[in-house]
């Protein structure tokens, strides 16, 4: 592991201006405790594109480091995993994560995707949630592509929320800070609909034999956990939904919102489930 990062950078290109998440340690904890959430579901589809035991991976959008420490797992201490951000604050984290986890097959660069080059070829190329923030998907691919050996699997998690999350009973509060949240996105310029674009940017980039499957979130009655998490994401979109003129902070009452909602939850004592993610993979001919 290496801490391969510059005290300052500027943001790198391929992502949108308007990165609705922001960066703060707050969000790096929304990461993780997201992470945890859709571990099983991550495990799951590295595993059937291929990514196992003695593999070298590059993961891309890193993060707070967790898909790079899952990947790290399937490859084993005889494989090896190379995470990029574009954010040192990221990077920082990330690695404190890991020394603290004492692994020693992983490092993290702060790099503009095609900036990045690397004279031995990786076995595979992952992400989660990343490529619905880039302007030009298919291109980063087709550059990350040269890095990648011939027969190297491509495997992604993106969301997909034009098919939107459901809780029923109703809760009027939920659906509208879903709607506001969905909106804050759109305006940002994220794909919205990534997961469902996954095949086609890997026919586009040039990659073959795709395969993929679907996730949800899902529950009965009230999950503090859940609603924690929920609560957390619209703290790190606020900023954004008060800029684009979508919401404000008095609507939004953000210090009570998570004992609104559980209240809310108890009253109701609905059956949820969350917005769809696919996750997708491929390989390199």
């Amino acid at each position: 592991m290496s801490s391969d990062f510059p005290s300052s950078a500027a943001l790198p290109s391929g992502h949108p201006k308007d990165y609705v998440l922001g960066s703060s340690d707050n969000e790096r904890k929304r990461l993780t405790s997201q992470a945890a959430f859709l571990h099983n579901a991550t495990e799951a589809a590295f595993r059937a594109a291929g990514i196992g035991a003695d593999m070298r991976v590059l993961d891309i959008g890193s993060g707070a480091g967790d898909v790079a420490m899952l990947a790290a797992d399937l490859v084993g201490p005889a494989g090896s995993v190379v995470g990029l951000d574009r954010d040192p604050a990221n990077a920082a984290w990330a690695i404190k994560r890991v020394a603290e986890a004492s692994r020693t097959n992983i490092r993290f660069h702060v790099t503009q995707f095609h900036d990045y080059a690397e004279p031995e070829p990786f076995d595979a190329l992952v992400g989660r949630f990343i490529l619905m923030y880039l302007p030009d998907p298919v291109a980063t691919l087709k550059h990350l592509s040269t890095l990648l050996r011939s027969g190297a699997v491509v495997a992604f998690f993106e969301p997909d929320f034009a098919v939107p999350p459901r809780c029923v009973p109703e809760i009027p509060l939920v659906r509208q800070l879903e709607q506001w949240n969905a909106e804050v996105f759109r305006r940002s310029g994220a794909r919205v609909d990534m997961g469902m674009q996954l095949y086609g940017v890997y026919r586009q980039a040039g990659f073959v034999d795709a395969g993929t499957s679907v996730h949800h979130l899902s529950g009965c009655g009230i999950n503090r956990e859940m609603v924690e998490l929920f609560v957390a994401g619209i703290r790190s979109v606020l900023p954004k939904m008060e800029e684009y003129g979508i919401a404000t902070r008095e609507e939004i009452q953000i210090d009570t919102l998570g004992d609104r909602l559980e209240a809310l939850g108890r009253e109701a004592d609905p059956q949820w489930v969350s917005t769809r993610f696919v996750a997708a993979w491929a390989r390199k001919p």
